[in-house]
C-alpha cells in the first residue's frame, strides 16, 4: 500500500507527529495495513468516508502542533524538506504559509517549479499553487482551514490571498507527487462547473477585484490578454475552458517567469 511510503518520506524528516486519517477504508489490505501502522506508534483515527477536506481537519483538531503540513497517502516529502520549510517560517513570525516545488512520479517524471508568489488574479481563473505546504497553525484556523469537498485547497489558497498572507518560496522539490491516470481526471472534472460556481460564490471580492489585481499580476502580458478571452469565448463549456487556462498558464507562469519580479510587484 502507497501509505508505507508516504509515511517512511517521513522518516528522513526532523522529528514530527504523524498522524493518519483513515477516510473511511473498506478494502482488507487497507485495513491491515492501518492497523500495522498504527501497531508501529503512530496514531490512526478512522471515520466515515467525508472526503479529503474533512479528513484534513480532523487531522488538523488531533494535534496542537505550531506548524500542519498535509500528506496525501500516494505522495512522498523530500528528505529534509519539512525541517526547512520549518526554519523558514520561523525566520519571520509574521509568514503564514511555505511551499516549495514538486516533482512528479508515476505516469512521467517532471520538475515542476511552483509559483514563488500568490497571485490573486490569476486564483480567479487556475490554481497552480502546490497542495503540500506548511501552514502556520494560527493562520489556518484563521482562514477556516479545508472546508469544501472539491478544490479544497484552491478554496484555501484563494482565502489565503484575500487576507493577504505573508508566504515564502523555497527554490527546492519539497513534494513528490504521483500522478493519476486519465480516468481520475475525468472524475475531477465532472463536478468542476459545481465547484467552480462555489468558489465564486465564496470568494466574490477576489473576483470583483479582478481589474485591480490584474494590473498587480505578474503574470506576463499575454496571459492577462488570454485568459479573459477564453473566458468570453461561446459554446465552450467551463471544464474545457479550464484546462485551456492550464495550458496557456503552466508553460509561462510555472516553468518561466515567476521569481523576484513576481515577490516584488505583489508585495508592492
Amino acid at each position: 500500500m502507497v501509505l508505507r511510503e508516504a509515511l517512511a518520506s517521513l522518516r528522513d524528516q526532523e522529528p514530527c507527529e504523524v498522524i493518519v486519517v483513515d477516510d473511511g477504508s473498506t478494502e482488507a489490505v487497507s485495513r491491515r495495513v492501518l492497523e500495522e501502522v498504527q501497531a508501529g506508534g503512530v496514531q490512526v483515527i478512522h471515520q466515515e468516508n467525508a472526503g479529503p477536506a474533512a479528513a484534513r481537519m480532523t487531522g488538523l483538531s488531533a494535534t496542537t502542533a505550531r506548524f500542519i503540513m498535509p500528506l496525501d497517502a500516494d505522495d512522498m516529502i523530500e528528505p529534509g524538506a519539512i525541517q526547512e520549510l520549518a526554519d523558514a517560517l520561523d525566520a519571520d513570525p509574521d509568514r503564514c504559509v511555505a511551499w516549495g516545488d514538486v516533482q512528479t512520479f508515476g505516469e512521467t517524471t517532471i520538475h515542476v517549479r511552483s509559483p514563488r508568489a500568490l497571485d490573486p488574479w490569476l486564483l480567479t481563473y487556475v490554481n497552480l499553487m502546490p497542495i503540500v505546504a506548511l501552514y502556520r497553525r494560527v493562520a489556518l484556523e484563521r482562514a477556516g482551514g479545508w472546508e469544501l469537498k472539491r478544490y479544497e485547497d484552491w478554496d484555501l489558497w484563494m482565502t489565503a490571498a484575500e487576507q493577504g498572507w505573508p508566504v515564502v518560496h523555497l527554490d527546492r522539490i519539497v513534494e513528490r507527487s504521483r500522478l493519476h491516470g486519465a480516468r481520475k481526471r475525468r472524475r475531477d472534472f465532472a463536478s468542476h462547473v459545481e465547484a467552480e460556481s462555489l468558489l465564486e460564490r465564496r470568494h466574490r471580492p477576489l473576483f470583483a477585484s479582478r481589474a485591480h489585481s490584474r494590473r498587480r499580476s505578474a503574470a506576463p502580458w499575454w496571459v492577462k490578454v488570454a485568459l479573459p478571452m477564453i473566458e468570453r469565448l461561446p459554446g465552450i463549456s467551463r471544464p474545457t475552458k479550464h484546462r485551456l487556462y492550464n495550458v496557456v498558464c503552466l508553460p509561462a507562469y510555472l516553468f518561466l517567469l515567476l521569481g523576484r519580479r513576481a515577490r516584488r510587484k505583489l508585495s508592492s
